[in-house]
């Protein structure tokens, strides 16, 4: 999921633009991340599941490459 890898850590950030508010709900219903703020002001972070979901992807890419 492009807005889980466009994360910078685990600290609230604004998310990508482009993002719609559907796509920030259902990675927020997924346990993924966490959104606060609106509208403009709206920020996300993403959770330990998400920071964990991340890595594990990052993984499996890079295991592709090899």
């Amino acid at each position: 999921m492009v807005l889980l890898h466009s994360a910078v850590g685990t600290g609230w950030q604004s998310p990508p633009k482009g993002t719609s508010l559907k796509t920030l709900s259902e990675a927020e219903e997924q346990g993924f991340i966490l959104i606060r703020g609106e509208f403009q002001k709206r920020q996300f972070c993403l959770t330990d599941l998400g920071s964990d979901y991340v890595e594990r992807d990052k993984r499996r890419l890079e295991a592709r490459r090899l």
